[in-house]
């Protein structure tokens, strides 16, 4: 019997500094083409669906799954925050792996999120060796400042700091001090009254000795939680992966387009699931079972990424770069391009009176000329915001992602909804969506938390995508914010591929907080009146994206 490989563990690896970084070997009988995950979560542990060492093994590549430094079985000193090291030793790593008599010289890396991340900055410093890369699930720091708008992924960062202080004080060994334990464990018990309580970056439960992560560091930008990429410097194929509840959706969606833009000589892919951030893609999501044909495994995601790998060594190929999943019709399609070339793009006009919590306002295909200074008020109490619910939200928290019925989200009196009409017939909504906004604050500032929905004939309204901006860095930081007159307001809501059927109504949700999924903007301390003025308000569904 012909012997498929082996597995072997404890490999190390070595950094141009002379420190030992160790992961687990999968290799074929034969040299080939090897894959590198890079991880600071713990090798064995890594359970994403987008692809696994096993895969690549059965696939004929060979998988070095490693333990980034300082992390679990690596050496080397951990910082929570170390990018340029991170870039250093996944060049260091390509690079050795090709070196390598079970290597055939030709190499690869891949992994969702922090994986992904790490890929795109070793590709940045171009190891001579490496053929392409397969990021799932990212953002780099610029692209989220876009996605956020001024506002802070609170639910996000209290979540991610509580795993990890977790995990640090699990390797203190059995002498540790009980009391950070018991510190962080009621953060993970009940995070959303740490939240709460102002100023954020006193946060008792984070504050722990010989922890290497200041909340107050992260909050007040002395240390950067997310790095940024050269993307012009990366010279090989890429292949994207993400879901449309992902909350770097938007951000991986771009790099795929900015890559095509800047190296259009090579293949980059993407593929859009209707999945969240999470390591299970599976086809429920949120209280939708988008049936079974959704699921990566039923899409063969890994098995997509290995023949991307083929694509990269062998030639092109003729396949369409673009699969994507169009949410309402519950099918995949194929593209040219990212937004599909035929796809239509549609445009909505916001018309009151809508009433908070009582009765919703209209989209119109045409705009209401007849009172043009007609406006609709809600009222923002930063003490009561309203509460995160489904969408676009990371799950380590208490924070559930996905499709999830807003309806009685719809009637509390800090949100204004407008629906459109009972569609007689199926509307694909593909691509980019924007609001065009004319928005008024008696406040210091305020936030525009947008949403467009999906109204079902039963009642029920499910989100399809969402953004934020927060009027004073809606030009940047500290852009000025007139007390009670209105100023245009462009919200991105990101992309989506999602078919409203015929009986279904699209919606749009507007708040000003999504607690907790971001911060509360304070204002004036106190409640305030929002205004959205119609006529010249106007949702914009589908095609046109920027690169």
């Amino acid at each position: 019997m012909m012997e498929l490989g082996r597995i072997e563990g404890g490999v190390e690896t070595p950094m141009r500094d002379g420190v030992l970084l160790r992961g687990d070997l999968w290799r074929p009988a034969s040299p080939a083409p090897a894959v590198v995950f890079r991880t600071p979560y713990g090798r064995r542990q890594v359970s994403s669906d987008t692809l696994q060492p096993q895969h690549c093994l059965a696939g004929g590549f060979a998988a070095l799954l490693q333990d980034t430094r300082g992390r679990f079985d690596s050496d080397g000193e951990w910082q929570a925050i170390m990018w340029e090291q991170e870039a250093e030793d996944t060049y260091d790593t390509v690079e050795w792996v090709a070196a390598q008599p079970w290597c055939n010289g030709e190499v690869f890396l891949a992994g969702t999120s922090y994986l992904g991340m790490v890929a795109w900055l070793g590709a940045a410093l171009r190891p001579p060796h490496l053929r392409g890369i397969a990021p799932a699930m990212t953002t780099g720091a610029t692209d989220d400042l876009r996605d956020t708008c001024g506002a802070l992924r609170l639910d996000h960062l209290v979540g991610w700091l509580a795993y990890m202080a977790a995990d640090w004080l699990g390797r203190q060994g059995p002498n540790a001090d009980p009391a950070p334990a018991a510190k962080v464990a009621s953060l993970i018990h009940d995070p959303e009254r740490a939240m709460r309580r102002l100023p954020l970056a006193d946060m008792p439960e984070l504050d722990l000795p010989g922890f290497p992560i200041s909340i107050g560091d992260l909050l007040e930008g002395r240390i950067r939680a997310l790095p940024d990429w050269d993307l012009a410097a990366v010279e090989v194929p890429s292949l994207s992966v993400t879901g449309w509840y992902d909350v770097y959706a938007g951000a991986t969606i771009r790099g795929h387009l900015r890559m095509r833009r800047l190296r259009p000589d090579l293949r980059h892919e993407l593929i859009v699931g209707p999945w969240a951030h999470t390591g299970a893609l599976t086809h429920l999501q949120g209280e939708v079972n988008f049936g079974v044909a959704a699921s990566a495994a039923a899409a063969r995601l890994p098995a997509r990424h290995l023949e991307f790998f083929g694509r990269c060594l062998d030639g092109p190929g003729e396949s369409e770069p673009v699969l994507y999943f169009l949410m309402g019709a519950d099918v995949w399609r194929t593209a040219g391009q990212w937004p599909p070339a035929d796809a239509a793009g549609h445009a909505l006009y916001l018309t009151g009176p809508a009433v908070p919590g009582e009765t919703p306002g209209r989209l119109t295909a045409v705009p209401d000329t007849a009172s043009p200074a007609a406006r609709d008020d809600y009222i923002h109490d930063p003490a009561d915001p309203m509460p995160s619910r489904g969408g676009r939200v990371l799950h380590l928290g208490r924070l559930t992602p996905g499709p999830l019925d807003l309806s009685r989200t719809a009637m509390r009196s800090d949100v204004l909804l407008y629906l459109g009409d009972v569609l007689a017939e199926d509307l694909d909504v593909v691509g980019q969506v924007r609001l065009r906004l004319a928005f008024a604050t008696d406040a210091a500032d305020a936030d525009v938390m947008a949403r467009l929905v999906n109204h079902l004939p039963d009642g029920r309204l499910l989100p399809v995508c969402e953004g934020v901006v927060r009027l004073s860095h809606r030009d940047g930081p500290g852009t000025p914010v007139p007390r009670g007159e209105p100023i245009r307001v462009d919200v991105d809501l990101g992309h989506t591929a999602q078919r409203f059927k015929a009986g279904h109504r699209i919606g749009l949700m507007l708040s000003s907080s999504n607690f907790p999924h971001y911060d509360r903007n304070q204002g004036d301390g106190r409640p305030s009146t929002q205004s959205v003025h119609y006529g010249t308000s106007v949702l914009i569904l589908g095609k046109e994206a920027e690169s």
